[in-house]
C-alpha cells in the first residue's frame, strides 16, 4: 500500500506535536529529560546558589516548563518532512516537467503547418494594345480594368525522413477584365491543386538524424528523474546526519549535567567537611571553582542543543514556520551498536550499480554520441529531389473551376535534383570535431565519477570500522576513569587525595564519556552515510520514486526492490 508523502506529513504532524504547560514527563524518557534541563540554567543563578549553600538547601537547578512545547520525533518522520519540504527537493521535482516540455517542443518539428493567404486587386490601367481593346478600336491611348479576388490555401508537413510534403490549393473565385474582346468568359474563376514532396537523401536525411533532438529530450528527462533521486539521497543523508547530531548533543548535555552533579556532591561534602572543621577552606574554593567549570559547559551544550536544532528544522524546512519557532525537538531513536561487516570490494559493487550519477553519466555519453552522428551527417553534401503533380481548372466560377481541377482533366507533372556541394565545409568540419572532444569528455568524465564513488566507499567503510574501535576503546577509557574516580575518591575519604584531584578525575571521566557517546552516533552517522554512498539509502528507508514523487512504500522488504 502506498502512502503520498503529503498525508503522512499531515498525519504526522498532528500525532507528535504536543503543546503542554507545566509536564510531569516520564523517568525513562531520558531524552525528554535533558531537554527539560536546557531551559533556565545560567551560570550566575548558579554560582549565587553556591555562595548562599547550606546544608539543608536542595543545590539541583529548577526548571520552569511553562508554555513549552515539544515535537517527538523519530528519524524516519524527520526523513519524510525533509523529503516533503526540502527546497532542493520541490526544485529537482519542477526540473521533470520542464523536460518533458523540451521532448514535446523536439516532437513539434513535424507539427504540420497551415497557411492561408487571400488578395484583392482591382486596377485601371491606360493602354494603346489593340488585343486587349479589340481590333476595332482606333489609335488612341484606351483603357483596361481588371479586377481579381485569390485565395491560396498551403499545408506543409515535414517529414521525420528529413523530407517535406507540400499540399497548396490557389483559387481565384473571381477575375474580370474590361474590355474582353478575347475572352468569351467574362468573369471566369481558375483553381489548382498541387502536391509536392521534396526529400533529403545525403545530408539532412535520415529518421534517427531528424528525430535526434528528441532522443537527447526524452534522455534528459531520464536524468532529472535520476537528478531527483540523486538530490533526495542528499537530503535524506543530511537529515539522518542532522538528527544525530541533535541526538550527540543531547548526549552531550546529559554527560555535563552528570558532571555538574558530581562537582555539587563534592562541593556538599567539602561544605559539610569545612563546617566541622575537618578540611581546610581552600577545598571549598576548588570545589567552588570546578562546579563554576562544568556549569559552564552545561550553558554551551545547551546552546550547542538550539543550534543542531535549527540544522535539523532547517533541512526540514520548518526554520521559518512560526508555529515552530519555541518548539524543542524530542528525537525518540536511540543510537544503538551492532556491528556491520562491510566489504569495500563488495560496496563499491553495490555503489556502481546504485548510484545515480553513475546513470546520469551513461546518459551524457548517450546525448555525446548522438550529437557526433548529428555533426557526421552534416560533412554530407546536399543532394535533394523534388517532386509534385499539380490538377489545374477553369470555370465560370468557384464551383465550376474546382470541378475543373479535381476531374485531373489538366494535369501537370513535375520532377527536380538539387545538388550542393560546399567548398571547404570547414564549419560542418570544426563542428564534427568538436562533437567528438565532447564524446570523449563525457567518457573521462564517466571515469572521474566512477573513481570518486570508489574513493567515497573507501571512506565510509574505513569510517564504519574505524568507529567501532572508537565505541570499544571509548567504553574502555569510559570503565577505567570511572575506576580512577572512585580510587581518588576513596583516596579522599582516608586524606590522601585533594578535591582538585577529584575534580580532574571527574572531568576525565567526563570527557571519556563525552567520546563513549559521540563515538556511538558517529557509528549510527557512518552507517547512514555508508548507504547514502552505496545508492540504497531510499530503498533502505522504502522510500521509491514513482510518477515523479516520492512515496513512502509500506511493509516493504529488500527483496521488492
Amino acid at each position: 500500500m502506498l502512502f503520498k508523502l503529503n498525508n503522512i506529513l499531515a498525519i504526522l504532524f498532528l500525532l507528535n506535536m504536543i503543546m503542554f504547560a507545566k509536564t510531569n514527563v516520564e523517568a525513562g524518557n531520558a531524552y525528554m529529560e535533558a531537554l527539560r534541563e536546557i531551559l533556565d540554567v545560567t551560570p550566575t543563578d548558579k554560582i549565587e546558589a553556591i555562595e548562599d549553600y547550606t546544608e539543608e538547601e536542595n543545590p539541583d537547578v529548577e526548571f520552569n516548563m511553562k508554555d513549552m512545547k515539544f515535537l517527538n520525533l523519530t528519524l524516519k518522520d524527520c526523513i519524510i518532512m525533509a523529503l516533503q519540504n526540502n527546497y532542493d527537493i520541490r526544485i529537482a521535482k519542477i526540473d521533470s516537467p520542464i523536460k518533458d516540455k523540451d521532448i514535446t517542443v523536439a516532437k513539434s518539428e513535424f507539427d504540420p503547418t497551415l497557411t492561408i493567404t487571400g488578395s484583392r486587386d482591382v486596377g485601371e490601367f491606360p493602354t494603346v494594345n489593340t488585343l486587349t481593346l479589340g481590333l476595332g478600336s482606333t489609335f488612341e491611348i484606351g483603357e483596361f480594368r481588371q479586377d481579381r479576388n485569390t485565395v491560396q490555401a498551403t499545408i506543409v508537413k515535414p517529414l521525420e525522413t528529413g523530407g517535406t510534403f507540400t499540399l497548396d490549393i490557389n483559387t481565384a473565385p473571381r477575375i474580370f477584365i474590361d474590355p474582353s474582346p478575347f475572352n468569351p468568359l467574362n468573369p471566369q474563376s481558375t483553381s489548382s491543386i498541387e502536391i509536392n514532396i521534396s526529400q533529403p537523401l545525403l545530408k539532412g536525411a535520415g529518421i534517427f538524424y531528424n528525430r535526434s533532438n528528441i532522443y537527447i529530450a526524452r534522455n534528459d528527462k531520464k536524468k532529472s528523474i535520476l537528478q531527483l533521486k540523486e538530490t533526495a539521497i542528499d537530503v535524506t543523508n543530511s537529515t539522518q546526519k542532522a538528527y544525530w547530531e541533535l541526538v550527540k548533543a543531547i548526549e552531550e548535555l546529559r554527560v555535563r549535567r552528570k558532571s555538574l552533579e558530581r562537582t555539587e556532591d563534592l562541593l556538599k561534602k567539602n561544605k559539610i567537611q569545612v563546617k566541622v572543621g575537618t578540611l581546610a577552606p581552600i577545598e571549598l574554593l576548588v570545589a567552588e571553582e570546578g562546579v563554576a567549570s562544568q556549569l559552564e559547559g552545561v550553558v554551551v551544550a545547551e546552546n550547542d542543543i538550539k543550534d543542531r536544532e535549527d540544522d535539523l528544522m532547517q533541512v526540514m524546512n520548518l526554520s521559518n514556520n512560526p508555529i515552530l519557532l519555541d518548539v524543542s525537538i524530542v528525537p525518540l531513536d536511540r543510537a544503538s551498536f551492532q556491528v556491520r561487516d562491510v566489504s569495500i570490494k563488495e560496496s563499491i559493487k553495490i555503489a556502481l550499480e546504485n548510484r545515480p550519477e553513475i546513470f546520469e553519466q551513461s546518459l551524457d555519453i548517450e546525448n555525446a554520441r548522438i550529437k557526433v552522428k548529428q555533426q557526421k551527417n552534416q560533412l554530407l553534401p546536399q543532394l535533394d529531389i523534388e517532386a509534385g503533380i499539380s490538377y489545374h481548372g477553369l470555370g465560370s466560377n468557384l464551383g465550376n473551376s474546382l470541378d475543373s481541377a479535381f476531374s485531373e482533366q489538366f494535369q501537370r507533372e513535375f520532377f527536380g535534383v538539387t545538388l550542393e556541394i560546399p567548398l571547404g565545409n570547414r564549419e560542418a568540419r570544426s563542428n564534427y570535431s568538436k562533437a567528438k572532444l565532447e564524446e570523449k569528455q563525457t567518457v573521462f568524465n564517466t571515469r572521474k565519477v566512477e573513481q570518486e564513488i570508489v574513493v567515497e566507499v573507501r571512506k565510509a567503510v574505513r569510517q564504519i570500522k574505524t568507529n567501532v574501535e572508537r565505541i570499544k576503546s571509548s567504553r574502555k577509557a569510559r570503565e577505567l576513569s570511572q575506576e580512577r574516580l572512585k580510587a581518588e575518591e576513596m583516596r579522599f575519604k582516608v586524606g590522601r587525595s585533594t578535591s582538585l584531584e577529584i575534580i580532574r578525575a571527574q572531568a576525565d571521566l567526563a570527557v571519556s564519556e563525552g567520546r563513549a557517546t559521540n563515538a556511538m552516533v558517529d557509528y549510527q552517522i557512518s552507517l547512514g552515510n555508508m548507504d547514502a554512498v552505496l545508492g540504497t539509502i531510499l530503498e533502505n528507508n522504502n522510500i521509491v520514486i514513482e510518477n515523479n514523487d516520492l512515496v513512502i512504500k509500506a511493509n516493504a522488504t529488500p527483496d521488492e526492490y
